[in-house]
């Protein structure tokens, strides 16, 4: 039977009777080992990022439009999709114009191959299985490294409000010691203000017989000024008597 066999490789097995859909298109999946440099300000390189992720957002979009980016997504990492309009379309007793023809041996060995692949797969997610439960108890056993941290750190706290407590009971202590110091000022002073007082009327006394002292001795002096102009008087009149 002659084969139909076009020069178009597929996407996965590099099979050349695939034929690629014309409307996928190819978006190669980011790569954390490539990077770019940009040289635009950055102001610019502000603006830049805002409308992607504009442009990348699927928000306001429908679900088909959204299923599209979908498949696109896909194709950056190899997926093609067989053409289901060109399949479901067209003679149904004709046979497929896109998909390829293979011999049984062929599809055999390939199926071996396959089947044989699959059995490493198997392998390698058991052994993924294992790695994940291993990393499991070591994150166990890291938190449980943890929560003895915080028991430490726990332990800590509560020395710390102990000594914390320690010190508001010596400022309660040294607050008393100072009351107790100005009680003792209040009746050093309570004392004084009482000597005070009681020397009061002695001291009153004192100035009133001061008082008394100085007014006889004014009364003395002013009984003397008083003399002797009287004197001074008497001795003008018998002056003036014996000239006549």
């Amino acid at each position: 039977m002659p084969s139909n066999r076009s020069n178009k490789k597929g996407g996965l097995t590099g099979s050349k009777h695939f034929q690629t859909p014309e409307n996928s298109a190819s978006i190669a999946p980011s790569s954390p080992n490539t990077s770019t440099t940009s040289t635009l300000p950055r102001s610019n390189k502000t603006n830049q990022v805002r409308r992607s992720a504009n442009s990348n957002s699927v928000t306001g979009t429908d679900a088909l439009g959204i299923l599209e980016q979908a498949k696109s997504f896909a194709s950056g990492y190899g997926v093609q999709l067989i053409d289901l309009a060109s399949e479901m379309s067209g003679d149904p007793y004709s046979p497929s114009g896109t998909i390829p023809q293979m011999e049984g041996a062929e599809a055999a060995q390939k199926k071996l191959i396959i089947e044989k692949q699959n059995n490493a797969l198997e392998v390698r997610l058991e052994r993924t299985k294992q790695k994940r439960k291993i990393a499991g108890i070591y994150k166990e056993d890291l938190s449980l490294v943890g929560d003895l941290v915080d028991i430490r750190k726990v332990g800590f706290d509560v020395a710390k409000k102990y000594v914390g407590s320690e010190i508001s009971y010596v400022d309660f202590q040294t607050e008393q010691s100072k009351l107790e110091e100005h009680q003792e000022l209040l009746q050093q002073q309570i004392i004084r203000t009482e000597g005070v007082r009681s020397l009061t009327p002695g001291i009153q006394t004192e100035w009133d017989l001061k008082l008394q002292k100085q007014t006889q001795s004014n009364q003395r002096l002013q009984e003397e000024i008083q003399n002797t102009e009287l004197a001074a008087q008497s001795r003008r009149e018998q002056i003036q008597a014996s000239m006549f």
